[in-house]
């Protein structure tokens, strides 16, 4: 996505969450470099500190909230710290007995297991599609080979190659905490009505350019059974990432399975164009219920 639509929809999700808070609680909206100097005790911070590439600002501010002592909304440093890198996340889930593609490391010097195609290769702490384009998905071991080289040249970061799953694709959004989650229904992305020629799965130009011809479907259109293996495998990951107030995941499905391919500690506000948002809308649900849905455990907590 690109950087100015990016930061719009940063802006207008800082907004909206200001309209809901401001209307029962005393809020103001305060920028990350002065957030030191403002910050006092007893002040509940509403993390939604999104960095810029290759940094973990999300994770540095929940850090920082401990520190001082303060209460925040989100995730503890360790889950946005543990999401923001897809290999490590991956080797956590596996672990625990979640399944999710099987994927090595290429830092540029070697790789951290054999290669097998088909793959899409990525870069391990990247989003918005960033990095992944029409020549993501390989189909024998050379061309993995020099294409991951190429893009680790191009960006200096490491690239996850992962077994590519041809399957459909949901994203899955978990809110709440402890024994109290709700998983929002999941939204199946639908890539069939993309013009020819043009990559089956979610690269940068994909969501720039064909949002539009994307199909998205909320809840999906997936057996009853499948949906289920879905809500307890997004509870599952919520749990063993330690994740807190809400989250979004990305599967695929195969066979009736679901394999989560990335998690994202701190899924988009933007109440036009996030996914959590158009997740509330099937259980008429509206945003403002959303916001106070995700701020219950700090509200419970705080006495607020």
């Amino acid at each position: 996505m690109k950087d100015s639509v990016t930061e719009a929809q940063r802006s207008r999700a800082v907004g909206a969450v200001y309209d809901v808070l401001h209307k029962f609680v005393d809020t103001k909206i305060v920028p990350v470099d002065n957030l030191t100097r403002s910050l006092v005790k007893g002040d509940v911070i509403f993390n939604l500190a999104i960095g810029k590439r290759n940094d973990f600002l999300q994770g540095d501010i929940a850090a920082l909230c401990q520190m001082f002592g303060n209460e925040y909304v989100g995730s503890p440093p360790y889950t946005h710290y543990l999401c923001l890198d897809k290999f490590t996340t991956k080797q956590i889930l596996k672990a625990y007995g979640i399944k999710t593609p099987q994927g090595i490391l290429f830092d540029g010097k070697a790789f951290s297991g054999k290669l097998s195609a088909p793959a899409i290769i990525k870069p391990v702490a990247e989003g918005s599609g960033i990095g992944i384009d029409d020549k993501s998905l390989c189909y024998d071991v050379d061309e993995i080979r020099e294409r991951v080289i190429d893009k680790f040249k191009k960006l200096g970061e490491p690239f996850l190659i992962e077994q590519f799953l041809d399957g459909p694709e949901v994203t899955v959004g978990v809110i709440g905490f402890g024994n109290d989650l709700i998983v929002l229904p999941e939204l199946e992305i639908d890539f069939s009505n993309l013009p020819e020629g043009v990559e089956r799965y979610y690269s940068q130009r994909v969501k720039e350019d064909f949002d539009a011809q994307t199909i998205y479907r909320c809840p999906s259109n997936l057996d009853e059974k499948i949906r289920d293996r879905i809500r307890k495998t997004a509870i599952r990951s919520f749990e063993v990432v330690k994740a807190k107030d809400y989250l979004r995941m990305d599967m695929r499905i195969v066979n009736g399975i679901p394999y989560v391919i990335e998690i994202n500690s701190m899924p988009g506000l933007d109440p036009l164009t996030s996914d959590l948002p158009k997740m509330a809308k099937p259980l008429n649900k509206d945003y403002e219920w959303l916001i106070k849905a995700i701020i219950k455990r700090v509200i419970e907590k705080t006495g607020g």
